[in-house]
């Protein structure tokens, strides 16, 4: 196995076990285990919520660094670092706008579509859960 594949690899676990994490703190914290009695249409309704939380979450961080390798965030981000530097004595480096940009376009990120893949994936479950709820939902 390549250094490419291991990092890919790598990545979607980690991603996973995170997106699982916050599906099972979202299922504890919901009380699953004190609907054992109750019907099915209440664990179904639990699980849509559990799935879709991390889905959503993770699918909006891939769309915000997508926002921001667009350059949606160049100009604050110059703003807030150039107001930093003014407060701070003794540094007077000043940067040029255009010099900022530069150099921020030229380190953009890149592999970050795990993000929207997991996303996704947890996305496509929470449906599987919300049709099996509408179902016996009446």
């Amino acid at each position: 196995m390549n250094q490419r594949t291991k990092t890919r690899l790598i990545k979607y676990c980690c991603t996973a076990v995170v997106s699982l994490l916050m599906t099972w703190l979202t299922v504890y914290l919901y009380g699953f285990d004190t609907f054992q009695g109750e019907a099915l249409v209440n664990q179904y309704r639990i699980l849509c919520d559990a799935f879709t939380v991390p889905g959503l979450l993770l699918v909006m961080a891939g769309l915000l660094m997508v926002v921001s390798n667009k350059g949606a965030f160049e100009g604050i981000g110059y703003a807030v670092k150039h107001g930093i530097q003014m407060l701070i004595p003794g540094v007077h480096k000043t940067e040029r706008y255009y010099d900022y940009l530069q150099r921020k376009r030229a380190n953009k990120v890149h592999g970050f579509g795990f993000l929207f893949v997991v996303g996704v994936i947890d996305l496509l479950i929470a449906a599987v859960f919300m049709a099996l709820f509408y179902n016996l939902y009446s």
